[in-house]
């Protein structure tokens, strides 16, 4: 499965190395859309967990076709 995660802000390059299995893809100015594959629930909420560790906000969690 692939999601998207709509993320609060713009993530430096720092910040997006802790996420290396996504790539950024275009989005609104002020947020940062991160995209890629996610194999389980325990591994979602393993990248959850990164988000709140590092204070990010998700705004936006969304399961891609």
């Amino acid at each position: 499965m692939r999601y998207e995660f709509l993320i609060k802000g713009e993530l430096s390059e720092r910040a997006l190395a802790v996420f290396p299995e996504f790539t950024t893809a275009p989005s609104q100015r002020a947020f940062t859309a991160l995209c890629g594959p996610v194999h389980s629930d325990t591994q979602l909420r393993g990248i959850l967990g990164r988000f709140d560790t590092l204070g990010l906000t998700v705004v936006e969690m969304r399961r891609l076709p």
